[in-house]
């Protein structure tokens, strides 16, 4: 039976328009309907696991399909970096253990605005995570210069790469919450996992080469210490000019 498309108002014979690919079966809005929306919004049932997986095994692959073939069945990198950085930031706070690093960041900058900033990016990395992409991803690309991608291209690699990452972290919390009297040992072995992976990941897209992968590794840790050389200076001199 021939039905008219209530979005085009083209002729449609079957449950979507071929002409702008609307559904024409409308179901209730229930909890069902709701739930499915938010899958959908965030292309979780596939796209993201899809993501996940093709990062943690083979993120080069993964990430040069995204930008030169099919950007349909993978999650889109700000959104990835978004979603896991929310994950990250549920499980600590959930899971939340006391953070000797409070007082250790007190002895050393006492009273300042250097204290406060560097315990919120401690307590709130899911979110600093975020503005760490920009001086990683042009340390990237001065290390790789000689290839054809762009500042927008290696963006895209640094938030898939750094997003994966947040899911390394988020092994942190867990740990710390089955022992805390482990604390120190259980971020050395998630931060060395979470580098190590990062450095294989950016080189892999590269190409597999262990000078690609040393240059990924001192892009990536290059670039988080221009993050906190600005964040420290920032703090300093508005101390400087509140004082």
């Amino acid at each position: 039976m021939e039905r008219i498309c209530r979005n085009c108002g083209d002729s449609v014979t079957k449950n979507y328009c071929g002409n702008c690919g609307n559904n024409n079966e409308i179901t209730r809005i229930d909890r069902k309907y709701a739930l499915q929306e938010c899958l959908n919004l965030i292309n979780f049932d596939k796209g993201f696991l899809y993501t996940t997986k093709g990062l943690l095994l083979n993120p080069g692959t993964l990430i040069r399909e995204y930008i030169s073939e099919n950007r349909e069945k993978i999650t889109k990198p700000i959104t990835y970096l978004g979603l896991t950085s929310i994950i990250y930031t549920l499980i600590a706070n959930y899971l939340k253990v006391e953070n000797p690093y409070s007082e250790m960041s007190k002895k050393m900058y006492g009273k300042s605005s250097v204290n406060d900033i560097m315990i919120w990016i401690q307590d709130n990395y899911g979110y600093a995570n975020l503005l760490m992409i920009l001086p990683i991803t042009l340390c990237t690309l001065v290390f790789f210069r000689k290839y054809k991608y762009n500042f927008y291209e290696i963006f895209i690699v640094i938030s898939f790469v750094m997003g994966m990452g947040m899911l390394i972290f988020s092994i942190e919390p867990i740990l710390n919450k089955l022992s805390a009297d482990t604390f120190i040992f259980n971020e050395v072995i998630v931060v060395f996992f979470a580098f190590l992976y990062t450095g294989w990941a950016i080189g892999n897209f590269y190409g597999n080469k262990l000078k690609n992968y040393l240059k990924g590794f001192l892009a990536y840790v290059l670039g988080l210490i221009i993050f906190e050389v600005v964040v420290i200076t920032s703090a300093l001199i508005y101390d400087v000019i509140i004082i």
